[in-house]
């Protein structure tokens, strides 16, 4: 088999290819200046599976509304809070479905950029991914666009939808 410098150097080829391959993901994204805010430290370590109980409710709240909670739950809930709540869910999805419409959009135009010539081509893709529709639902699920949760993360919290301090929040 392999000796241990071997094996040291496989893993270092693995960590620097699998870190030029997320960095380039975020660079896709848009995310990645907003990525580079938070500390190394913070950042490295975000992962979905490693959020405390409170971080983990607020992301589920924002991510599903009311939806997380059970019937009596909601009875107990006082109105405001139901309609504030409501409202942030309403915007998430509403971000997320722009978001992944702005992702389709760059895959889109990179399959015409490789694949037609001709003016047509180029007026289709002369158009910014950024040009979104308001009223047209993306049905593509985030595993199908390689979106992960800790993009959503980043992404609520760039659009202000989680608090800046999200990664460093701790348990009430």
């Amino acid at each position: 088999m392999f000796n241990s410098q071997q094996e040291k150097l496989i893993k270092d080829s693995i960590e620097k290819t699998q870190e030029a391959l997320y960095e380039r993901r975020l660079n896709y994204y848009g995310i990645l200046s907003e990525y580079q805010l938070h500390p190394k430290d913070l950042v490295q370590n975000l992962s979905y599976r490693k959020l405390n109980p409170y971080q983990h409710f607020l992301f589920k709240r924002v991510l599903h509304g009311l939806n997380m909670y059970s019937v009596e739950e909601k009875q107990k809930l006082h109105w405001d809070k139901k309609r504030r709540i409501t409202r942030v869910w309403k915007r998430a999805q509403n971000e997320l479905n722009i978001w992944k419409q702005i992702i389709c959009n760059k895959k889109v135009n990179d399959y015409f950029r490789r694949t037609f010539t001709g003016p047509m081509a180029e007026y289709i893709i002369s158009i910014p991914p950024e040009e979104t529709l308001h009223d047209f639902t993306n049905t593509m699920t985030l595993k199908d666009l390689g979106i992960t949760y800790e993009d959503v993360i980043l992404r609520f919290m760039q659009k202000g939808l989680l608090p800046r301090t999200f990664l460093t929040l701790k348990a009430a």
